[in-house]
């Protein structure tokens, strides 16, 4: 029986790899996956021996107190490579633990996959993208653009599209979702989406509940939900909802969610891509601490490299969904620009029209069977 180790560090890569892992089943039902992940992955039937997705972060100092974790997961992730010599890595996003161990890899000689590979094409450097390309085996990349860098650098990258364009569907229909969470819906429908990392709830998710407070203010018969990433997220979404200010928090359909809705307001990062995927007008929302902004901004020059934050935006090369970074990400400008948003109705339809250009430049479905396709054929070829 052929082994498949797989490296999931947050709520995002376990999704993402849930459902490579069931397309490759599906092709091979007689491969053993183990290694590092969540519940979905464990629910695919994934033998998970490490999980750190409560530990995702974004920025330099933001992952100070995770760093001792983290590298006791790294240690135990590399333990396992030894122990059980898989016949390939398969790495998912999380660049900080899965770089590291796919060097450990390489000098076993065991092979390499990474999907949802290192935006060093996007925000790295050049000696970045060079590091990924020499490492790594087979770069399952997510963007053209993407592509077109590991190449460039001389990387095995192969390039079918983006998975969202398979994941994101909704399940159920505007009409069952607004009956199943909201019952009846006279005014607009509000997502407020906190993300999947324990330091956007902390720190960003009362900014957007205190913002969607000053908007039920102004619009007394909007209606407020809360699509949460996982079941260990609704704790500390919980613990944050006050008595005055009561959204419903809703596990497991987010896509229903985002549908169902006339705005969003999400932190940044692969939830606003969902929600544009979906034709639903958001809004990107994001803090970093001072620090990581300051040498982003100044040391790394970011600001020189990128013109947008947000996917939706990069990928259009337009200001096409808001941006509200740190200064500007406060309750009063969040809620000022959701209603100048709600209140445009040909503001909406614009978005939506731009959201059609985006898809367009994601690719066809089938991504995901495609890209099992291309890990199956490496097992082979190791075979």
């Amino acid at each position: 029986m052929r082994k498949i180790m797989v490296s999931a560090g947050e709520v995002s890569g376990d999704i993402h790899g849930t459902h490579l892992v069931r397309e490759i089943k599906r092709l091979d039902p007689n491969i053993y996956f183990f290694g590092m992940g969540s519940e979905k992955l464990l629910a695919e039937g994934v033998d998970i021996k490490v999980d750190i997705t409560k530990r995702g972060t974004v920025g330099i100092f933001e992952a100070i107190p995770n760093i001792i974790p983290v590298y006791l997961a790294y240690k135990r992730m590399a333990s396992l490579l030894r122990q059980e010599k898989p016949d390939l890595l398969i790495l998912i996003d999380s660049q900080g633990i899965n770089m590291p161990l796919a060097k450990a890899a390489k000098k076993l000689g065991i092979k390499t996959t990474y999907y949802i590979a290192p935006q060093e094409w996007l925000w790295g450097t050049e000696r970045g993208v060079k590091k990924v390309s020499e490492t790594i085996d087979l770069i399952i990349s997510i963007f053209e653009q993407e592509h077109k860098a590991y190449k460039r650098a001389g990387g095995k990258s192969v390039y079918f599209g983006h998975p969202l364009i398979d994941i994101v569907r909704p399940e159920l229909t505007k009409e069952e979702t607004i009956s199943q969470f909201i019952g009846k819906a006279s005014g607009p429908i509000i997502s407020l989406c906190p993300g999947s990392r324990p330091q956007e709830i902390k720190g960003l998710f009362p900014i957007l509940l205190k913002a969607g407070e000053l908007i039920q203010k102004e619009i007394p018969n909007a209606k407020f939900l809360i699509p949460a990433a996982s079941t260990g997220m609704i704790k500390e979404i919980f613990n944050l909802i006050s008595e005055d200010f009561r959204p419903k928090a809703v596990v497991g359909h987010t896509y229903d969610i985002l549908a169902a809705s006339d705005l969003a307001i999400c932190t940044s990062g692969t939830i606003n891509l969902e929600a544009s995927i979906l034709d639903t007008p958001n809004i990107m929302v994001y803090k970093l601490h001072p620090l990581t902004y300051w040498l982003g901004k100044y040391v790394l020059k970011l600001g020189e490299k990128l013109k947008y934050f947000s996917m939706p935006n990069m990928l259009l090369d337009e200001r096409v969904i808001p941006e509200l970074v740190m200064r500007d990400a406060n309750p009063s400008k969040i809620a000022a620009t959701a209603m100048a948003i709600l209140k445009d109705k040909k503001r909406q339809e614009q978005m939506k029209t731009d959201f059609v250009d985006l898809k367009l430049k994601l690719g066809q479905p089938g991504v995901i069977s495609r890209c099992a396709e291309a890990v199956t054929a490496l097992t082979l070829d190791i075979g």
